[in-house]
């Protein structure tokens, strides 16, 4: 990882990852010169995933392994911890020697209306730009108007909107129909094989 090149944060459960994610990963690395690094949760905060870390974190690798410009980082899975947003930007600073002007943090629209209740909002803005997307339609002034206290830079992302969601994906598995033009390739194929997302959503 090059210390000088734009490092973009995309946290998740990729539960599981699908073209929605992929989309807006190509589109904000595309639009900021960047390196994607994917950081599939261990015990996410915020969610309990339906999918077992490891068929998580292997659906992930499927799903980026041919984009030279993706990565994905396994440390918040494996440290078996919750992790806090603001500790991992401090671990890109710290570890990678990432400065603050080329780290990039991206949140959904319903992350970012509360990001006020996470751990330390103001040193996650301190420490990287914000890149928001939204999966649906949004009124980016009131949305933002909250976070004015933080006074945080955010990037809006203009990727297209694609209405496919990880619970679409596994409401669909559970059904048996196919999902094979909403996750990326290889994905379904591991899905299947594993039989996972027959039991619940």
């Amino acid at each position: 990882m090059n210390k000088a090149e734009n490092i973009i944060l995309f946290g998740g459960s990729f539960d599981p990852p699908h073209l929605g994610h992929m989309i807006i990963a190509q589109w904000v690395a595309e639009a900021l010169s960047g390196v994607v690094s994917f950081l599939p949760a261990g015990n996410p905060p915020h969610k309990k995933p339906q999918g077992s870390g490891e068929h998580r974190l292997e659906m992930l690798k499927i799903a980026t392994v041919r984009n030279p410009g993706f990565l994905v980082d396994e440390y918040e899975y494996r440290s078996g911890k919750v992790n806090y947003s603001v500790e991992t930007l401090q671990r890109y600073h710290q570890d990678f020697g990432v400065s603050r002007d080329n780290l990039y943090f991206v949140l959904g629209s319903d992350s970012l209306r509360d990001l006020n209740t996470w751990r330390d909002p103001q040193g996650i803005v301190s420490q990287a730009t914000l890149v928001a997307f939204a999966r649906e339609a949004v009124d980016w002034r009131e949305l933002l108007l909250p976070l004015n206290n933080l006074k945080a830079k955010i990037i809006l992302c203009k990727a297209p909107i694609i209405e496919v969601s990880s619970t679409l994906v596994r409401e669909r598995v559970k059904q048996g129909l196919s999902v094979r033009y909403l996750v990326p390739p290889g994905v379904e194929e591991y899905i299947v094989r594993k039989g996972l997302y027959q039991e619940g959503i």
